[in-house]
């Protein structure tokens, strides 16, 4: 196995200098080059910007940073760059003249076995190795933007690509902290193969009188879906690639998926207008004059997302049909690439895969779209009885043990069982399948005899942020009652379970995370972490036992100081006022909630069980009141104006204007 030592990066845009400064940082002695001195000079700039960032967010120091520009350097000599390497990492503008003229000329100057990765979001390997001396040295690697943040990387195999290639690029990557996905060299690969297409769909859908306007449908997408933006909105603002971008992918898709994956009517009259987006000041939206275009998010309560949801599933149901790649990495791909607030496949699992098929099959025989027929891989599951998450199985499998939001780990020895909260990406938030699964991973641990203490603790810097505001976007207060109760039934479980829960605080516990943490029976809170009910400020109230728990374990006094002033509590306050059993620092954190766990788990099961249900049953003769005037105000609050505000503030990140209505 060849041993990487030496890595040239070819470009010191924004782009190739990150991905230099990465590599420098993995140990391995990097060489930038570009054709200016003023250009090396801004890439020296970006990798020092970078590393300053690191170093304020405590995650590197001044020795780190001085060791690894030590293994920096920024030339010229195209000759000198290369000479040595054992991986190349091309990053220069994605024009394919311009490529292959690079790729002709590196290629006569490097070492023969040297691993030549073209950085492209979309075109083809294929085309690009065919100016290579060794056209399968070359492997496609599309680093997201910007790599100092987005860890995800498309490994793209061209036609010719060898193993080798792809083992060295795959290897370096990692090294480099890249989460990586494989593909084979097809438009689009992965990520953009959903997004362009999800995108184009909106318009159509806007075109076509489904949506009322482009408002209407990117609330729905950007409240009731989780997405970060709306369609239209990040067309809109996205900065190097906008509304001008998206028309020439489509085109590029027109030509090699076929005339069906057209640009989209309103997106081919903005480009020829010239209406690019905020950059122009004209786009989807209007941008003059500084307007803000904020989404409220009751703006989207008629529309159905389905309507996007099911040719994005499609696409990525064609990229499994033709081995393209696979569920895993589709999944990968829109979560660490398209922060997406989970997989696209189980979205589609929890919809219902008879859904999304009922859904193409209707805009097929409506638009006679060629786009809209249905992948063999989606109609095999549906033929299967394999609808998703209510039949046990989909696109992924739901069986015993088999979760996507929920960790379990059971330690026979110690006899304590971890149930860790999953969804790291987004800082652990609770839906309703996630209240479900930590329902289930409780089953399964009830049904272990030699797991006699849980710990619940989050995955990733947080405890748990608590509920998903998708929840609310329905506008469908039945839903929040559904939400609310599947929430209450969980953590009432927890209050009553047969074995003694810890919640194990390891970082911000928000909301209906603290509301969590308050059903269990030991709290034990890492100095750095912090407990609040911010709800107030969004227009809402607690509705998972916050106000009646927190109440009879605080005081009523201190209890409405939390709630009413939403501010957060940190760990001596939250001692002090017994919220909180134990505060360890972060060093001593696990160590002291193995302890705790371990004295628990050797306990008298049976004297626990009884005396959990002595303290849960004393309380309820007024407790269970509370609870349910607790869920039906937070029903009753879901369909406000000044819940709408808070929301929608929250998701921009400014003070919400309430009204009182």
């Amino acid at each position: 196995m060849k041993k990487i030592k030496n890595i040239a990066v070819l470009g010191a845009g924004a782009m190739g200098a990150q991905i230099g400064a990465l590599a420098a940082e993995a140990g391995y002695k990097v060489k930038i080059r570009d054709i200016k001195e003023k250009f090396l000079e801004r890439g020296r700039q970006t990798v020092e910007a970078m590393y300053d960032k690191r170093i304020q967010r405590g995650r590197l120091t001044e020795a780190a940073r001085k060791d690894n520009m030590s293994r920096l350097s920024f030339l010229l000599d195209l000759k000198e760059t290369v000479k040595d390497a054992d991986l190349i990492i091309e990053a220069i503008p994605e024009i394919m003249d311009l490529k292959q003229s690079v790729l002709r000329e590196v290629s006569a100057l490097c070492p023969e076995d040297t691993v030549l990765a073209t950085n492209t979001s979309s075109l083809s390997i294929a085309e690009i190795a065919e100016a290579a001396k060794r056209p399968e040295m070359v492997v496609g690697t599309h680093y997201f933007n910007p790599p100092s943040r987005m860890t995800l990387l498309e490994i793209v195999h061209g036609a010719k690509t060898s193993d080798e290639a792809i083992e060295i690029a795959e290897r370096a990557a990692k090294a480099m902290g890249r989460a990586v996905i494989h593909v084979k060299d097809v438009p689009g690969f992965v990520a953009n193969r959903i997004f362009c297409n999800m995108a184009n769909e909106a318009d159509w859908a806007l075109a076509q009188n489904e949506g009322k306007s482009a408002l209407e449908i990117d609330s729905a997408i950007k409240y009731k879906l989780g997405l970060p933006m709306g369609m239209f909105e990040l067309q809109d603002v996205l900065g190097g690639g906008s509304i001008d971008v998206q028309y020439h992918v489509m085109e590029y898709f027109a030509s090699t998926l076929g005339e069906s994956y057209r640009p989209a009517p309103i997106l081919a009259k903005l480009f020829k207008a010239g209406h690019y987006g905020k950059k122009t000041g004209k786009g989807y939206y209007d941008w003059s004059e500084g307007k803000t275009n904020e989404i409220p998010m009751n703006a989207g309560v008629e529309f159905d997302p389905i309507r996007l949801l099911a040719p994005a599933v499609n696409e990525a149901a064609k990229l499994i049909e033709t081995g393209a790649t696979n569920k895993e990495a589709i999944d990968t791909a829109v979560l660490l690439g398209l922060n997406y607030p989970r997989g696209l496949l189980r979205m589609a699992d929890s919809t219902g895969l008879d859904k999304i098929v009922a859904e193409l099959n209707r805009l097929y025989s409506t638009y006679k779209e060629e786009r809209y027929k249905c992948s063999s891989v989606l109609t095999d599951l549906v033929a299967q009885g394999k609808l998703g998450r209510k039949t046990g199985e989909g696109f992924h499998s739901y069986g015993p043990g088999e979760y996507e939001f929920v960790k379990l780990d059971v330690n026979r020895e110690t006899k304590v069982a971890r149930l860790i909260l999953n969804r790291p990406y987004r800082a652990n938030a609770l839906n309703f399948d996630f209240i479900t699964e930590i329902d289930k991973a409780l089953d399964e641990v009830e049904g272990q005899a030699d797991a006699r203490c849980i710990v619940i603790t989050g995955a990733g810097a947080n405890f748990c942020s608590g509920a998903d505001v998708s929840a609310f976007a329905s506008g469908q207060m039945n839903n929040v009652l559904n939400f609310s109760n599947a929430g209450h039934n969980v953590f009432t479980r927890i209050e009553t379970y047969s074995r003694p829960v810890i919640a194990a605080i390891n970082g911000p516990a928000i909301g209906g995370g603290l509301e969590l943490a308050l059903a269990c029976d030991i709290r034990i809170m890492n100095q750095t972490a912090r407990l609040r009910l911010p709800e107030l400020n969004l227009g809402l109230t607690p509705g998972w036992g916050g106000i009646q728990r927190l109440s009879r374990l605080i005081g009523g006094t201190r209890a409405k100081e939390m709630v009413l002033l939403a501010e957060p509590v940190m760990a001596d306050k939250a001692l002090e006022w017994g919220l909180v059993n134990y505060v360890a620092e972060p060093d001593k954190f696990e160590a002291l909630v193995d302890d705790i766990a371990g004295r628990l788990a050797s306990g008298a099961p049976l004297a626990q069980k009884l005396a959990k249900s002595t303290f849960y049953y004393g309380a309820q003769a007024d407790q269970r009141t509370g609870l349910f005037i607790e869920t039906s105000a937070s029903a009753d609050i879901s369909l406000t104006k000044d819940l709408n505000e808070g929301l929608t503030a929250m998701s921009y990140r400014r003070q919400p204007k309430f009204t009182g209505e």
